[in-house]
């Protein structure tokens, strides 16, 4: 994310990340061919964040989700106030509906298959015990500890899980949730 970079990124990993102009060109009729294979942008609204995308490979019934799908790792739940874990799950339904066999989350323990199937359901299981967990508990740390509890062992990147706590929860109380999402990353 560019516009982060400077203020999340290059402060958590100074140094480590080299320069990388970005380069965008619209894609005619949201499809490219590469080697025969047709790749679609599909268009599938908010996910972890506003604007997102995938690309779906039909001949190989491959989804590449991006942020859409996380694979073993807590999700990324800072922008998911105000209706946003709904319009993952929408996200995930207009990817359910491409009918993939496999799934390519960006977010992924190397340890776990891609199989889409499981991909889909623990991405929107994640979202539903966020939901639930989000009523019960009244501050971000209580909320992590029990998202922990809830996911021992099973799910890499706690740091995310807690940056989307302290995002969330200064949102609820009326602080600034950016600021908030800076504080869980570098702390």
């Amino acid at each position: 994310n560019v516009a982060g970079r400077e203020a999340v990124w290059d402060k958590a990993y100074p140094g480590q990340i080299p320069p990388s102009p970005v380069t965008a060109t619209t894609v005619a009729d949201n499809r490219v061919t590469l080697e025969g294979h047709d790749l679609v942008i599909v268009d599938v609204g908010h996910s972890d964040t506003d604007h997102t995308t995938v690309v779906h490979v039909p001949d190989l019934s491959l989804v590449v989700a991006g942020d859409v799908m996380y694979n073993g790792v807590h999700q990324y739940l800072a922008e998911s106030a105000d209706g946003g874990r709904d319009a993952w799950r929408n996200a995930i339904d207009t990817v359910r509906a491409l009918r993939p066999r496999r799934i390519v989350a960006s977010h992924r323990d190397k340890n776990l298959d891609d199989d889409a199937e499981r991909i889909m359901i623990e991405t929107s299981q994640y979202l539903d015990d966020a939901d639930d967990l989000l009523f019960k508990h009244q501050t971000a740390r209580d909320f992590f500890n029990a998202m922990l509890e809830r996911y021992p062992n099973r799910r890499l990147g706690a740091t995310v899980l807690w940056a989307g706590a302290q995002a969330l929860y200064a949102r609820r109380d009326g602080h600034d949730a950016f600021g908030a999402v800076i504080e869980g990353w570098l702390h």
